[in-house]
């Protein structure tokens, strides 16, 4: 895992659409079971040998082209990127074409539309699966009047019609409920993404807290111990921030705290991680190759900082003192913030307003 896939919310809609691809693969899961159904029917004689092959080409072909819009990402260009409904439409149009060809056992079949319904449990409201129980009753009306038509002797219409009435029956009620239940999964993945969030962001700030920082740093040194790129830890500290709050409270002081996060959020590369460490402190964890880049990192995100006018403070400039250092092979998480925080020491006492690297000893890195 890289910083950029930390420090960035980038990674959503890849992880989104990889989601998609998993759904796909579930429901091309289930059509391989229905294929081996089919087969056995078939040799059973209720279905025409050449269906099998014939319903397998078509299941490949649309779900080929399915994969093929989420990898393009043209999926995402459509009102509903998931395309469930599509999807479902898709299996019951191959349902219809089964029970069409599948003489006396039609009717054990139609349970295959329920399997279907299933499936909107993951995305679809109540009204989207009325609207597919709806479709799954048209579907298989269109079959009866089909065999009305072109096969009148191989079918019993009072049969087939009291069918339909059954399910169309058995939709209208399955549809609320299936919706019902995505509507509690919605509710649930919504809280479990709220108490995550909670847990690695912190409240004042809405940047990552102390504890997602240490088990991003610990993530980094195991990345670079297996020979990636080296990376450069920066902490921050507002300067005279006791101050701040001492002379005009500490409702101000936390609004002078959001406003540097958003400051030196806002200089941060894709590639970038930030923050907060505790207090006025902050911690940056910076994709750098040397130490002029470092440093640039450094300076950038301090006169930014510098520039940064407060409302509630209008004669009161603010400034950050900045300390940093690199990775180093054999380091602990302790032994780098350690090395940056003594280099934050010696900015403090340098005049504040400064950046202070760590950079002895450098371990190849330079």
């Amino acid at each position: 895992m890289t910083l950029q896939t930390l420090a960035t919310q980038t990674q959503p809609i890849d992880g989104r659409q990889r989601l998609r691809l998993r759904r796909l693969q579930l429901s091309v899961a289930v059509y391989v079971p229905c294929a081996l159904m089919l087969a056995t029917v078939s040799w059973l004689g209720f279905l025409p040998p050449w269906f099998p092959p014939v319903w397998v080409a078509i299941f490949t072909c649309t779900n080929l082209l399915f994969f093929t819009l989420i990898k393009a990402n043209i999926n995402l260009r459509f009102k509903d990127p998931s395309m469930t409904m599509a999807q479902m439409a898709v299996a019951i149009g191959a349902v219809a074409f089964i029970l069409y060809h599948a003489g006396a056992i039609r009717g054990g079949l139609l349970i295959l539309l329920l399997v279907i319904m299933l499936f909107g449990v993951l995305r679809l409201t109540t009204a989207e699966l009325l609207a597919m129980g709806a479709l799954c009753s048209a579907a298989y009306s269109a079959v009866i009047l089909l065999l009305t038509v072109n096969r009148p002797n191989l079918v019993d219409t009072r049969v087939e019609w009291v069918q339909w009435t059954t399910l169309t029956t058995t939709m209208a009620v399955a549809a609320p409920l299936v919706g019902y239940m995505s509507t509690v999964r919605r509710r649930l993945t919504e809280s479990l993404r709220t108490i995550k969030d909670m847990a690695q962001r912190d409240a004042l700030t809405g940047i990552f807290n102390r504890h997602h920082m240490g088990e991003t740093l610990d993530r980094e040194i195991s990345r670079c111990e297996r020979g990636a790129s080296k990376f450069f830890v920066l902490i921050a500290d507002i300067d005279h921030f006791k101050q701040i709050n001492d002379n005009h409270g500490h409702l101000v002081g936390d609004q002078v705290l959001k406003a540097v996060a958003e400051s030196m959020r806002q200089v941060l590369r894709k590639a970038d991680y930030l923050a907060r460490y505790g207090g006025e402190e902050f911690v940056f964890i910076i994709a750098a190759d040397d130490v002029r880049e470092a440093k640039a990192a450094g300076e950038r995100i301090r006169a930014n900082v510098e520039q940064l006018r407060v409302p509630e403070l209008p004669t009161h400039g603010l400034s950050i003192s900045i300390g940093g250092t690199f990775f180093r092979r054999g380091d602990t998480q302790a032994a780098v913030l350690g090395r940056a925080d003594a280099a934050l020491y010696r900015a403090k006492h340098g005049g504040r307003n400064r950046v202070e690297l760590d950079v002895a000893e450098r371990a190849g890195t330079l």
